[in-house]
């Protein structure tokens, strides 16, 4: 199979990713990722996304010929539910895939992410897809997405000091990293905590793996109705 990796940002380099993602795929899976050529550097704000959404749907439907699945390397999941009404093949999300794992995972998980306003972001997020209840708490590091892997033994550091702190005092059983840009400090938490760790990354390729190799793929007709290109105008 193939699977189409979307980085909605800008970045010229993502030979990383294509690593990691290499030591944990299938043998027969085929790993692509593309990047916009055009848009923010980095999702931290509601207008960064806002910027990126029209350029992530460009972007994936001149990159889509032939995947048998897109993943959408963000914790924002921008453009996801757009580009499940544009196509006919699994579209997954970091984020709905990690919280989803969690879910099976732990009673009640918590997510440690990238400044303050993440924490009522991610809380929107868990909101809308009905599981605020199992969200135990988020808390928020002082770095931005491109400061994390400046120093990945402080930023790991940061991590662990939050999860510990949602673990102490919100009961969390298992914790998300809400940033894919989180993924060099992801061992380092598996090793310092006795919860669950899941990275978003990992979370959504392995189940847009798992969608293609069982058949699945999300229905049109209820929630994603087919986009009306002819309505566009300019």
């Amino acid at each position: 199979m193939k699977i189409l990796v979307v980085e909605p940002v800008v970045l010229e380099l993502f030979e990383s990713d294509v690593e990691y993602l290499d030591a944990i795929k299938q043998p027969d899976t085929v790993v692509e990722c593309v990047s916009l050529a055009a848009g923010p550097t980095s999702i931290e704000t509601y207008f960064d996304e806002a910027f990126a959404l029209a350029e992530v749907l460009r972007l994936i439907e001149a990159n889509v010929e032939g995947a048998d699945a897109v993943v959408i390397n963000c914790f924002a999941d921008p453009g996801l539910m757009a580009a499940r009404e544009l196509l006919d093949i699994p579209v997954v999300g970091a984020s709905e895939a990690s919280m989803s794992l969690a879910l099976q995972l732990a009673r009640r998980f918590g997510v440690v992410s990238t400044y303050e306003n993440s924490v009522a972001y991610t809380e929107v997020q868990a909101r809308a897809r009905g599981i605020e209840t199992r969200l135990a708490g988020v808390i928020g590091i002082e770095l931005g997405v491109c400061e994390l892997e400046e120093d990945i033994e402080a930023t790991t550091r940061l991590l662990i000091d939050a999860a510990r702190e949602l673990i102490a005092t919100r009961r969390a059983e298992a914790i998300v990293l809400g940033c894919t840009g989180m993924v060099p400090a992801a061992s380092g938490l598996r090793a310092a905590l006795d919860v669950p760790v899941i990275e978003p990354l990992a979370a959504a390729f392995k189940t847009a793996e798992t969608m293609v190799t069982l058949g699945l793929v999300h229905a049109h007709g209820g929630q994603y109705r087919r986009p009306d290109a002819s309505k566009l105008r300019g």
